[in-house]
């Protein structure tokens, strides 16, 4: 009887080892959006001095994505910086550049 019971303890050991809990930390690569109201169609935003983009799309639900960190925000139209700021972003995180209007007779 004793061999019975170890038997069928053995195998319903057995049986449930293999339906283990796996854990683990899912994350999703890090990112930051900026948006742009006011006057921004048309603005060309550099990025740490670099181009990366011309706004075709305004308002909060319109997200550019950008990496998080540390960044120089550079908006122009023409040859006119409309707005020139240093930003620190978070995982997440949304920033909102209301760009003025540009002046044309300072092309």
């Amino acid at each position: 009887m004793k061999k019975l019971l170890l038997l069928i303890g053995s195998i319903i050991l057995i049986m449930t080892s293999g339906c283990g809990y796996n854990s683990g930390v899912s994350t999703s690569e890090p990112v930051s959006y900026l948006y742009f109201t006011g006057e921004a169609e048309g603005a060309e935003v550099f990025i740490d001095s670099v181009s990366a983009f011309i706004v075709t799309e305004m308002g909060n639900k319109e997200l550019y994505k950008v990496s998080p960190g540390k960044h120089v925000i550079t908006i122009k139209k023409g040859s006119q910086v409309l707005i020139n700021r240093h930003i620190l972003l978070g995982d997440g995180h949304e920033k909102e550049f209301n760009v003025p209007k540009f002046n044309q007779e300072s092309k």
